[in-house]
C-alpha cells in the first residue's frame, strides 16, 4: 500500500505540471494571434501567465523543500525498516537525520516523533542482533536445560530481526535446535 501512495503523489505532481504547461501554451498562443484584442484581454492573459508562473514557482519550492524531502524519505524507510538489513537502514537513517537537522526549529517539531521512533527502532534492531550474536556464542555452555532456555530466547530475538538479516543467523539457529533435539 505504501508504494501506491507514493505513486499517487507523483502522478498528482505530473498532472499539475501538465496543467500548468497547457495553460501557459494556450495563453501564449492567444497572445501571439494577430487579432484585434483589446488591452483588457491582453492584460487578463498576462495576468493568467503571471499567476501560473507564481503557482509553478511555489510548487517547485515546495516539491524540493527539505521538509518534503524528509517526508518522502520517512515514507520510504517506514516500508523497509523491518525488512532491510541494519546497515542499509542506518544509511537511510543518516540521510534522514541530516535532512532533519537542516529544518527550522518549527518544522523539526513536526518530524521529531517520527525521526525519534525510527532511531529507537533501529537501535532495537542493532541491540537484538548484538544480543543474538552473544547468545549464539554462548549457546553450547551450560546444561541441556539451560541451553534450551537460551535457544528459546535466541529464537524469540531471531524472529524480531529484519527479514534480510534473518538468513545470516538461520543456519546457526537451526544447528542449535537440531543439536538440542538430539540431546547433545
Amino acid at each position: 500500500m505504501k508504494p501506491l501512495e507514493q505513486k499517487r503523489g507523483s502522478s498528482a505532481s505530473i498532472i499539475l505540471l501538465i496543467f500548468i504547461a497547457v495553460t501557459l501554451a494556450v495563453v501564449i498562443y492567444l497572445l501571439l494571434q494577430p487579432s484585434e484584442a483589446d488591452s483588457s484581454t491582453r492584460t487578463m492573459l498576462f495576468s493568467v501567465i503571471g499567476v501560473t508562473v507564481v503557482i509553478l514557482i511555489l510548487y517547485l519550492t515546495w516539491e524540493f523543500s527539505a521538509a518534503n524531502r524528509l517526508r518522502k524519505l520517512l515514507k520510504k524507510i517506514s516500508a523497509v525498516v523491518d525488512v532491510d538489513s541494519t546497515e542499509e537502514t542506518k544509511k537511510m537513517y543518516l540521510q534522514i537525520y541530516n535532512t532533519y537537522m537542516r529544518l527550522s526549529e518549527k518544522k523539526k517539531q513536526n518530524f521529531y516523533a517520527k525521526v525519534n521512533l525510527l532511531r529507537e527502532t533501529l537501535e532495537e534492531h542493532m541491540q537484538n542482533e548484538k544480543e543474538l550474536m552473544r547468545l549464539l556464542q554462548e549457546s553450547d555452555k551450560g546444561s541441556i536445560t539451560e541451553q534450551k532456555k537460551k535457544y528459546i530466547k535466541i529464537f524469540s530475538i531471531y524472529e524480531k530481526l529484519p527479514r534480510k538479516v534473518q538468513p545470516q543467523y538461520y543456519p546457526q539457529v537451526v544447528q542449535l535446535r537440531d543439536r538440542l533435539e538430539r540431546g547433545k
